[in-house]
């Protein structure tokens, strides 16, 4: 993945995925709903976001509206490969929708995944 101010936009179905490389750091901007049917374009991403080495993956889920446990195995599987060496390389910002917060709070994955605050959620 460039590092070089660059942004894209890939739409699969219902979700939205904005990439955007700047400084070596990643931020993968989720909108609309992860699910079975596009949970791939996120693996996708999330891959070649990180063929570029060890750069931070921002996965920002603030506008995400719903997701199921395949998007949910897929963010799981991410982090574990990702973050497998130490450290935290993908972390996650929390989406506004409360449908995705409660299926994160019901599953423990609020307390198990790295999320971080960007201040304005």
């Amino acid at each position: 993945m460039p590092s070089d101010g660059s942004s894209r936009e890939i739409r699969n179905g219902t979700l939205t995925v904005r990439i955007e490389a700047e400084g070596g750091a990643c931020t993968l901007g989720l909108a609309g709903e992860l699910d079975m049917a596009n949970a791939a374009t996120l693996e996708a991403e999330l891959d070649r976001a990180a063929g570029g080495g060890a750069s931070p993956i921002t996965v920002d889920m603030r506008e995400l509206e719903f997701i199921d446990s395949t998007g949910i195995a897929t963010l799981v599987a991410a982090h574990r490969r990702l973050n497998e060496r130490g450290g935290e390389r993908v972390r996650l910002v929390r989406s506004r929708s409360n449908a995705v917060r409660r299926v994160m709070d019901l599953t423990g994955l609020d307390a198990e995944l790295p999320f971080v605050s960007l201040g304005d959620d």
